[in-house]
């Protein structure tokens, strides 16, 4: 039995907690500022009311109330939070011995290291938290209500130590969380947080298409056309091409462009609906996060555009950050 510690309560971190506590171990969920109500939930009922499920051998904590003892007592720590929580939870671990702990990341994002380059969450971690911790990203194609609710899922386990994310991977995988393990750190958070990018217009082409039955073959042949600029994107950033066309790339986009927040998005945006009047009328309040990756890069990403030809990620770019109607550059991609 291992004790696996959980900072912040949302869906993911705390749907990766249940094929873990159905194999034996035990989970203390640690609610972030945001999470007191979640908390409070999980407290009096062992109850999570955004995925809906009871759980058991689980401890629910305020951020407030997490000691160091519950940093010794944890053999795995998840980092569960948003991406725009990624700083807080730094800022959070930090007052914390955390010296030799492994880390098993499930939030998804880029960021802009101080060489001015494009990098990954792993590599933010484990700079600005400056102890010796070691981490594993989890990517692929999950739909954390479905995970909770113990329906397959076959997602990857990743660390540069492919040893490493094997023996983990072992905490967690059972006949219904199938596990992949592989040493490509960077390809697959690359595609980790493309996706959400790339899911937006997958979301469009589902909608905009639309004639009083499904129209499947532009969704189609966009998709490729997305893996094919994702994986330019990837292969300059040093990531492999396996990668893209696998679980953490390929099985990733389909899943998230079908559903949440950033196929929602695209949905919206094919009903000739702005970017700001979507998120001030229907999407108030939620996070898309392949709109708010690409407002932070913003500068990056045109940088990319200037010295490849990404012509859907520059037409995504003139949607979300100069709030221009979105279209498919369809020309631009049968070349």
């Amino acid at each position: 039995m291992v004790n696996i510690l959980v900072i912040g309560a949302g869906v993911m971190g705390t749907a990766i907690t249940v094929p873990a506590i159905d194999n034996g171990h035990k989970a203390t969920i640690v609610g972030t500022p945001l999470d007191q109500e979640m908390i409070s939930n999980i407290k009096e009922k062992l109850y999570h009311p955004k995925l809906e499920i009871y759980l058991s051998e689980t401890i629910g904590k305020n951020y407030d109330e997490l000691t160091q003892t519950d940093i010794d007592q944890s053999d795995v720590i998840i980092v569960g939070v948003s991406s725009k929580g990624i700083n807080w939870f730094i800022d959070f671990i930090k007052k914390f011995n955390v010296q030799k702990k492994e880390f098993l990341i499930v939030t998804k994002g880029l960021f802009i290291n101080k060489n001015n380059k494009l990098d990954i969450f792993p590599n933010k971690l484990l700079k600005e938290i400056d102890q010796d911790i070691d981490i594993t990203a989890v990517t692929g194609p999950c739909k954390a209500v479905e995970l909770a609710n113990k329906n397959l899922t076959n997602i990857c386990f990743i660390n540069k130590n492919l040893d490493t994310a094997i023996r983990l991977s072992k905490l967690f995988e059972n006949d219904y969380y199938i596990i992949k393990t592989n040493s490509d750190l960077i390809g697959s958070e690359v595609c980790a947080a493309l996706k959400n990018i790339y899911a937006i217009i997958l979301g469009y082409s589902q909608i905009f298409y639309y004639n009083k039955e499904k129209i499947f073959n532009p969704e189609s042949a966009l998709f490729s056309h997305c893996l094919n600029e994702m994986n330019c994107i990837v292969a300059l950033m040093g990531g492999s091409i396996e990668t893209v066309y696998g679980l953490s790339g390929l099985g990733d986009l389909h899943v998230t462009s079908g559903t949440g927040r950033n196929g929602a998005l695209g949905k919206l945006l094919a009903k000739n609906n702005t970017y700001s009047e979507i998120i001030s009328n229907e999407l108030k309040g939620e996070t898309v996060e392949g709109a708010e990756l690409m407002i932070d890069i913003e500068i990056h990403l045109n940088t990319l555009l200037s010295e490849n030809n990404l012509p859907i990620l520059k037409n995504l770019l003139k949607s979300i950050c100069n709030n221009q109607k979105l279209d498919i550059p369809w020309g631009e991609l049968n070349v």
